[in-house]
């Protein structure tokens, strides 16, 4: 049973029809349970312990190519690579090279995530998670965006701290299709929030 810090509900529009996102954000309590062990053979089976376990759903009263929607998340990370203030894609790994900026896509999916780090250096890290559709439903490569949120978490003397989920508005969305558009070149991304 995951300890529940934040359950936040945000309303969207998504062609024409009212929804609203369920966001919660919890410590993980059980990685192995979560699936967190699989993701590297070298680190011990608990990492992941406390560090936050993210699941947002949409629900939405649409079926079928209606409801064929992904999830776009952007990150940024003290600990990054390359610039620490500066977001960057965040897809699941087994995606990276491949054109398509869903982290998540198919009939109404679920957004799950669940970062950690193997030691517990001091870190800031921030994530941007978007609801968005293809107008079409699946036959362009055309990306409007209908909500967001953020979530994170620091870790300051090895203890981690949960940020709050706060809703983004599309301005947000807005700063990163720069970064969006430069990976994907292929795909247009709309402006704004759309309904």
């Amino acid at each position: 049973m995951l300890d529940i810090v934040t359950v936040t509900r945000i309303p969207f529009m998504m062609r024409g029809t009212s929804g609203v996102i369920a966001v919660d954000v919890s410590a993980n309590v059980d990685p192995v349970a979560l699936g967190c062990d699989l993701l590297s053979d070298e680190l011990p089976a608990d990492a992941a312990s406390g560090f936050p376990v993210c699941r947002a759903s949409a629900d939405i009263e649409l079926d079928g190519y209606a409801a064929a929607f992904g999830w776009i998340q952007l990150v940024r990370s003290t600990d990054s690579s390359g610039d620490p203030t500066a977001f960057e894609i965040d897809p699941l790994a087994l995606f990276r090279g491949v054109s398509n900026p869903y982290a998540f896509f198919g009939i109404r999916p679920r957004l799950f995530d669940a970062p950690f780090r193997e030691s517990r250096s001091d870190l800031e890290w921030e994530a941007h998670s978007f609801l968005c559709f293809t107008p079409d439903a699946v036959m362009s490569r055309e990306v409007a965006a209908a909500a967001g949120f953020s979530w994170g978490f620091s870790v300051s003397d090895s203890a981690i701290t949960i940020a709050d989920v706060a809703e983004l508005g599309a301005e947000a969305w807005n700063n990163h299709l720069a970064v969006l558009t430069a990976a994907y070149p292929q795909w247009r991304f709309d402006l704004g929030f759309r309904a």
